[in-house]
C-alpha cells in the first residue's frame, strides 16, 4: 500500500484498510467540515459515512509522520456478511463531491488527488458455490494455495446440525493460474434434508443452504355437501407438507395444511408411504356454503397465485332450513308467550351494552340458550338509543331469557352503562359480556366454581377468536385474545392483545396476565365495587385495561384468562356502531387517560417485569446485546470476541431469564433492534448511527483498554452508563465524565443501573435549537448533578415528536426569564413533568402549567425520585 502525498490546500483520501470486519481511513477536503465518501463493493454502492470520527492510534503510521490536525477525522464502515463468502471483492472508497453531493468521478481529479481508493479484500483461503441438478447437489471450492491435504465438505441440516462428511474432487490447476486451485463434487439428494448448507472449514458456499425449487401438483376432488378433499404436494419435497387456502367466490376463507395420508397417491408414484408424507386433505365444509345460493370454490397452493387442477368449482346447496320471515308470513297466529321474570337472588348477573345490534343480539342468545347449562342467571341489557328493532327483540327475547332492559335516550359510555347496571345486578358475580359474542362452550359453571374455590383469582377472562367479515375462518380458528400485556410504542408501553403467533402464551390452559379484554370479563360484585368500578373518564377505550390493573393492585389478586375455554367475538362491533363522528375525538383522549393514570407505573413495573422474566406485563426476554468484532481468517476468534463471551456468561448468571446476543459488523453492527441493553466494547462504534433504535434501550461504554482513545471520541459522553474493566482505567477516565464509572465483578457485572426490582432514572432534558451560551452553562451544570447521581440523562428537543422520542420517566424543561413564564413544549402524560424557573419571581395562574410541576430550585435526583414514588402512590385512583 503506497502512502499519498497530501498537504491542507487538496483534498485527500487515504489508503483503506480493514482489520476484523472492519473498513477505515480518512478523508480531508478544504473548507469542508466534515468530509463524505462512498463506499462500493464489487461496483456497486455500499453506504455513504462522514469523516467524523478520530482514528485508531494503529492506523496512525499507515499516514505517514507529521500529520495534519484538518486529517485526523476518520470513517468506520462495518462490512456486510456477503463479503465473508471467501470469494475476493473489489472495495472502493471515493470522496465525495460537497458542491454536487454525489460521489466524485471526475478522472483527473481522481488522478491528481487520489480521490479514489480500492482493495481487494478476500475472507480465508476458499470459496465455493453449490446449486441443486438433477436429483444432485453439485459445485466447486476455490483455494488460493494448494491445501494439503484437502478438506472436506461438511453437510449440515438448517439449524447446522451435523449430516454428514464428503470429500471433495481436485481439479488439474488452469495454465496459467498457478494460485488457482479448484475441486468439485457431486452428492445425490437421496436421504439428505432439505434445505442442506454446505461448509468447507469455517466458510459457507454461495448457495447455501441449497434447495430444489419448488414443483408443486395437487387435486381439488369431486366436491360433496360433506366434505372438501383432495391432494396436494410438492414433488422435490413430498414429506413436507405445503401451505394451501380455501377461496370462496375467490375470498379467502381458510389457510391449511394437508391433513390425511393417501395411500393411493403413494402407490400410484411407487413411493413409500412415509416418504410421500401427508399430503390429503378432509374439510368440512365451511357454513357459507349452505345459505342456499350458488358459489366458486378454489383451493390454491398459498402465495403462489396457483389453483389446484379441479378448482373453480360450481356448487349449491340447498337450505335444509326455513328463515323466521319464510314461516313469520305464513297466516298462523302465534299465541304471546309469557314473560320469565327476573329472579330475585341469581347466581350470575350477565351485564350486555347494545347499540344497534339487533342481529348480534339474536346470535348471542341463540348460543346462550344451546350452549349455557346455568340457569340461575339475569341479564341486564342496557341499550344506548338504538335506531334499528333491537328493543322489539329484546322484548321478544324476554319470553325465553329472564331480560331486564335499560333502554337510554342517548349513547352513553361503556364505564356509565356498566357501573348503572352493576349497581341494579342482584347477583353475586358479575359477567360482562359484548353483544358480539358468540357462546361456543358451556363455559360459565367452570367460571363460578373457579372464582368460588380460589379467592386469590379477582377477575377471569376467556380464549377468544375473532370473526371478520372479510376474511371467514370456519375450520381454522384464529385467536384474537388470550389475555392482554403491554408493549413498547411511542416512548410508552402500551396494551395489546396477545395471541397464539407468541409460542410463550399458553394457548390451551389458563394464564396469569394482567389485563383481559372487557369483551368477556367474569368477577364478583363485591370486588368490581372494592376495587372502584369502571373509570367514567374514559368513552369506550382503556376501560377495561386500567379496571383490570386497578383492581389486581389494590385487592392484590389475579388476573386469569381462562385459554382452556373458548368464545367466539366479532371484534370491534359493539365499540364502533352507530357513533357519531364527534365521539372519535373522546376516543383519541382516552390513550391521554391511560398514560395520566398509570403510564409512569407501567414503566417502572416493565422493567421488573423484563428483568425478572416473570412473564407478566410482558413474555419478551430481556435481550442484552455485545458489540464485537470479526474473527480473523483463520478462525483465530479476537480478543474483544472473548472478554465478550466471559461477561456474558456473567450477565447470564446475573440475570438468568435474559438472552444474550453478540452483534458483529458483517450481522448489521448498527442494527438494534428488540435490544433492551447495549453493551459497546468496540471504542469506534459510533452510537449515533444506530438503527432501529427502541425508545428503551439502555447503551454502556465497556472499556477494557484503549482509554486515550474512548474519550477522543465525539460519543464518549452519550452513553447512559460506563462499565470498566479494571480501576486503572476508572481512574484513567474518572475526571472526562459526570457519570459514575463502574467496574465490572462476577456478581454484579453491569453495574447498579441495572437493578432488576427498580429502573434508572430517565432524565430528558428538552432543549430549544437556539440557547445562550449562560443558559447552557446552567443545563450542564444540571446534567452533571443528575449524572453524578447516577441518573441517566440526555438532551431532546423541544420539537422533538412524541414517537421519536427517548422512553423517560421525568422530563424537564427550563426558562430562564425572569418575569414572563415562558414554555413551549406539550406535556407527556406518562412523564413526571418538571419546569425549572430558577429566576420567576412569581408563580403565574392559568393554563400555560398544564401536566407541568414547577420549582425554582435546581432539581436533584433524590428529589425527582421521592415526586416520582408520589405519583405511583395515586396511581390507579379512579376519577
Amino acid at each position: 500500500m503506497t502512502k499519498i502525498k497530501r498537504n491542507n490546500l487538496t483534498p485527500y483520501l487515504s489508503p483503506i484498510i480493514i482489520d476484523n470486519g472492519l473498513l477505515r481511513g480518512c478523508a480531508f477536503i478544504p473548507g469542508t467540515e466534515p468530509a463524505e465518501v462512498a463506499v462500493y463493493v464489487d461496483g456497486n454502492i455500499l453506504t455513504k459515512v462522514w469523516c467524523d470520527s478520530p482514528l485508531a492510534d494503529s492506523y496512525q503510521p499507515l499516514l505517514g509522520e507529521g500529520e495534519p490536525a484538518d486529517l485526523s477525522k476518520g470513517f468506520l464502515v462495518p462490512l456486510p456478511a456477503q463479503l465473508f463468502d471467501g470469494a475476493p471483492h473489489e472495495l472502493t472508497v471515493r470522496l465525495c463531491d460537497p458542491a454536487q453531493n454525489t460521489a466524485a468521478s471526475n478522472t483527473n481529479d481522481l488522478a491528481q488527488h487520489g480521490l479514489e481508493s480500492k482493495l481487494t479484500f478476500q475472507h480465508g483461503d476458499r470459496h465455493g458455490q453449490v446449486n441443486f441438478v438433477e436429483d444432485h447437489f453439485e459445485g466447486w471450492v476455490a483455494f488460493s494455495h494448494r491445501p494439503n491435504p484437502l478438506p472436506q465438505l461438511i453437510l449440515s441440516d438448517q439449524e447446522e446440525h451435523f449430516c454428514k462428511q464428503v470429500p471433495l474432487i481436485p481439479l488439474p490447476t488452469e495454465k496459467g493460474q498457478p494460485d488457482k486451485y479448484l475441486a468439485t463434487f457431486r452428492i445425490p439428494q437421496k436421504d439428505l434434508p432439505i434445505p442442506l448448507r454446505f461448509f468447507c472449514g469455517d466458510i459457507e458456499l454461495s448457495g447455501s443452504p441449497c434447495q430444489p425449487k419448488k414443483k408443486l401438483i395437487g387435486y381439488l376432488e369431486q366436491f360433496d355437501t360433506q366434505l372438501i378433499h383432495g391432494w396436494a404436494f410438492d414433488v422435490h419435497q413430498p414429506a413436507n407438507p405445503v401451505e394451501l387456502t380455501l377461496k370462496i367466490d375467490g375470498q379467502i376463507v381458510l389457510h391449511f395444511r394437508p391433513n390425511i395420508r393417501r395411500p393411493d397417491i403413494a402407490n400410484y408414484l411407487k413411493l413409500p408411504e412415509e416418504k410421500l408424507g401427508i399430503v390429503g386433505f378432509q374439510l368440512a365444509p365451511p357454513e357459507i356454503l349452505f345459505d342456499g345460493n350458488e358459489h366458486r370454490i378454489s383451493v390454491e397452493f398459498a402465495g403462489q397465485n396457483h389453483p389446484l387442477r379441479g378448482s373453480g368449482q360450481l356448487i349449491k346447496i340447498p337450505r335444509h332450513y326455513l328463515t323466521f320471515d319464510e314461516i313469520a308470513s305464513q297466516p298462523e297466529k302465534v299465541r304471546q308467550a309469557k314473560k320469565l321474570a327476573r329472579p330475585n337472588q341469581p347466581t350470575v348477573s350477565v351485564i350486555i351494552l347494545n347499540r344497534n345490534g339487533e342481529k348480534l343480539l339474536a346470535a348471542l342468545f341463540e348460543s346462550w340458550l344451546i350452549k349455557n347449562s346455568l340457569t340461575n342467571v339475569e341479564f341486564i341489557v342496557v341499550d344506548h338509543a338504538s335506531e334499528d328493532g333491537s328493543l322489539r327483540l329484546l322484548n321478544r327475547w324476554q319470553s325465553q331469557l329472564p331480560l331486564h332492559v335499560i333502554p337510554l335516550p342517548f349513547n352513553d359510555s361503556f364505564s356509565a352503562s356498566c357501573n348503572r347496571a352493576a349497581e341494579e345486578a342482584r347477583g353475586k358475580f358479575l359477567l360482562f359480556l359484548n353483544n358480539d359474542i358468540i357462546w361456543l362452550q358451556d363455559v360459565l359453571p367452570a367460571l363460578v366454581d373457579a372464582l368460588e374455590t380460589d379467592q386469590a383469582i379477582g377477575l377471569l377472562g376467556l380464549k377468544l377468536i375473532k370473526s371478520t367479515s372479510s376474511e371467514q375462518s370456519f375450520n381454522h380458528t384464529i385467536v384474537q385474545h388470550l389475555g392482554v400485556r403491554f408493549k413498547l410504542y411511542n416512548a410508552a408501553y402500551w396494551p395489546y392483545e396477545a395471541t397464539a403467533d407468541d409460542i410463550n402464551e399458553a394457548e390451551y390452559s389458563a394464564q396469569s396476565v394482567p389485563v383481559v379484554t372487557g369483551a368477556v370479563m367474569f368477577c364478583r360484585k363485591e370486588d368490581f365495587f372494592n376495587a372502584g368500578k369502571f373509570d367514567p373518564s374514559y368513552f369506550y377505550g382503556f376501560e377495561d385495561v386500567e379496571f383490570c390493573l386497578r383492581l389486581s393492585h389494590k385487592l392484590g389478586k389475579k388476573i386469569i384468562c381462562r385459554n382452556d375455554l373458548l368464545a367466539l367475538h366479532h371484534h370491534g362491533h359493539t365499540r364502533l356502531s352507530g357513533r357519531a363522528t364527534d365521539i372519535f375525538d373522546r376516543l383519541i383522549s382516552n390513550a391521554d387517560v391511560l398514560q395520566t393514570h398509570a403510564g409512569l407505573w407501567l414503566k417502572q413495573r416493565y422493567w421488573t417485569s423484563l428483568f425478572t422474566g416473570d412473564q407478566h406485563l410482558t413474555v419478551d426476554k430481556l435481550t442484552i446485546g455485545f458489540i464485537i468484532d470479526e474473527s480473523r481468517a483463520n478462525g483465530v476468534t479476537t480478543r474483544l470476541r472473548t472478554d465478550a463471551i466471559k461477561l456474558a456468561k456473567q450477565v447470564r448468571q446475573r440475570y438468568p431469564a435474559a438472552r444474550t446476543v453478540f452483534l458483529p459488523p458483517s450481522r448489521g453492527w448498527y442494527n438494534v433492534r428488540n435490544i433492551h441493553i447495549l453493551i459497546v466494547g468496540h471504542p469506534e462504534y459510533d452510537i449515533g448511527k444506530m438503527m432501529y433504535r427502541p425508545e428503551d434501550l439502555l447503551t454502556f461504554a465497556w472499556v477494557r483498554n484503549e482509554a486515550a482513545l474512548w474519550q477522543r471520541m465525539p460519543w464518549w459522553p452519550h452513553f447512559d452508563g460506563y462499565l470498566a474493566a479494571s480501576p486503572a482505567i476508572i481512574n484513567a477516565l474518572a475526571s472526562t465524565l459526570s457519570s459514575p464509572i463502574v467496574q465490572t465483578t462476577a456478581t454484579c457485572p453491569l453495574g447498579p443501573l441495572c437493578t432488576p426490582q427498580s429502573p434508572p432514572l430517565r432524565i430528558a432534558l428538552l432543549t430549544p435549537h437556539k440557547i445562550s451560551a449562560q443558559h447552557q452553562a446552567r443545563l450542564k451544570t444540571l446534567q452533571q448533578s443528575l449524572q453524578a447521581a447516577g441518573a441517566v440523562v440526555w438532551h431532546e428537543r423541544l420539537d422533538t415528536p412524541e414517537e421519536s422520542a427517548r422512553l423517560a420517566d421525568v422530563r424537564i424543561a427550563h426558562c430562564f426569564n425572569k418575569s414572563t413564564l415562558k414554555i413551549a413544549p406539550q406535556s407527556y402524560p406518562h412523564t413526571l413533568n418538571i419546569l425549572w424557573a430558577p429566576d420567576l419571581k412569581q408563580a403565574p395562574g392559568g393554563s400555560p402549567l398544564t401536566g407541568w410541576q414547577m420549582t425554582s430550585q435546581m432539581p436533584q435526583a433524590a428529589w425527582l425520585r421521592n415526586e416520582i414514588e408520589k405519583t405511583l402512590g395515586n396511581t390507579f385512583c379512579s376519577s
